[in-house]
């Protein structure tokens, strides 16, 4: 739970904040988050109530066993107006006449990078089966229309890192949904 923003006194206390400080606090709120699971992913990758919520899945990141095989905690942010957060960017690929072509991945699910002044890096994440369908650019791809039009029925093995960064600014965003820990 975040420290500046406790949910459970939230519509309590909500009377009492003016709208510039209600804001304030979602941001911290959404940013410490991600510091958590920054730094939880940081000592993963170093070796060093709900079943899916961002701080069961960083117990689980840093699990009790000596060696630990996840290393990131996918997530979900959500903007000011409630909608899911979505990200596209391209990188290339070679194909199998040795040239390189563009591919544009679209994605709501995303790992932290780096955190630095309220801004973030996170990486797009996608299954292997869309990454598959990005490359053969002849087949016909559904538009990612949400989050669980992303996720449903997708092997949680098949998740893996696009290398495709983005810059955002954490004052965009009101609330984050942490998926499981995962080895990528």
């Amino acid at each position: 739970m975040c420290n500046k923003c406790d949910h459970k006194d939230h519509h309590k206390d909500h009377h009492k904040c003016d709208h510039k400080d209600h804001d304030k606090c979602h941001e911290s709120c959404v940013e410490e988050i991600l510091e958590a699971i920054l730094k939880a992913q940081r000592k993963a990758d170093g070796d060093d109530g709900c079943r899916t919520s961002c701080k069961e899945s960083i117990k689980e990141l840093l699990g009790e066993s000596k060696k630990w095989t996840k290393n990131t905690i996918p997530f979900i942010l959500y903007c000011g107006d409630c909608a899911p957060f979505k990200a596209s960017g391209a990188t290339t690929i070679l194909t199998h006449h040795k040239k390189k072509k563009f591919v544009c991945i679209t994605s709501f699910i995303f790992r932290i990078k780096d955190i630095k002044d309220s801004c973030a890096v996170l990486e797009l994440l996608t299954f292997k089966s869309d990454k598959k369908c990005e490359k053969d650019s002849y087949k016909r791809c559904d538009e990612t229309c949400s989050p669980c039009c992303q996720i449903d029925h997708k092997d949680v093995d098949d998740l893996v890192k696009t290398g495709i960064c983005i810059n955002v600014d954490l004052s965009c965003f009101c609330a984050v949904t942490c998926l499981p820990a995962v080895h990528l």
